[in-house]
């Protein structure tokens, strides 16, 4: 057998659903994680960018969100959408800022020792941190952040997120896990998070 090794070309592929064009809010709060340190700046950009479309051509980045996208198409088609779930439900607009969830639900919960039917939005994540360092959820901004959004968008307080680990906890062997996190927010805290959100971009935006 003669084998030889070729690197294959890869391309972000293109948005599962259509998505205006305008500042969208995965854009703003990229920026701001940018900003605060949680996610790392390019060394030739001065400012972080609110761009909808970022231009990448790092292999390892495409393959991660081609891992990431093909997990959510196969879990929400196969698995959340037996459940009454809706895969992409369209785009929300609120203060000049666009948002497209994965999914959406109406569901019946118990809170506050009442029945309550509500809207629920659904978030669909890939990820290769550890089970360990993601923990109760509280350190994960970017998420939060962006359910939050989510939910400011679809006037509800109630998002599932669900997270497959692809590593686990990263005790071998390796053993890829799937949590799924109920999150009941306060009023509060989707206002607090919308008006980061609406303050940053227009402070941009008024540059």
């Amino acid at each position: 057998m003669k084998a030889s090794f070729t690197s294959a070309k890869l391309e972000l592929p293109p948005t599962p659903t259509p998505r205006s064009k305008g500042v969208h809010a995965s854009g703003v709060i990229r920026a701001i994680a940018t900003e605060m340190g949680i996610l790392g700046k390019p060394e030739w950009m001065d400012v972080p960018s609110m761009a909808d479309q970022r231009e990448i051509t790092d292999p390892t980045a495409i393959l991660r969100i081609c891992i990431g996208l093909a997990w959510e198409e196969w879990y929400i088609l196969n698995i959340l959408f037996t459940q009454g779930v809706i895969k992409h439900p369209g785009e929300m607009f609120l203060d000049d800022i666009y948002m497209s969830p994965d999914g959406e639900s109406v569901d019946v919960i118990i809170t506050s020792g009442k029945h309550m039917v509500v809207t629920i939005i659904h978030e669909v994540k890939a990820t290769y941190k550890s089970i360990n360092t993601v923990s109760d959820l509280s350190s994960q901004w970017l998420w939060l952040s962006q359910v939050k959004a989510y939910c400011k968008g679809a006037n509800t307080r109630f998002a599932r997120l669900h997270i497959l680990y692809l590593c686990g906890d990263y005790k071998y062997p390796l053993k890829p896990q799937l949590h799924v996190w109920d999150l009941e927010f306060t009023q509060k805290e989707i206002d607090d998070n919308w008006q980061l959100l609406s303050d940053y971009k227009n402070f941009r935006e008024a540059k």
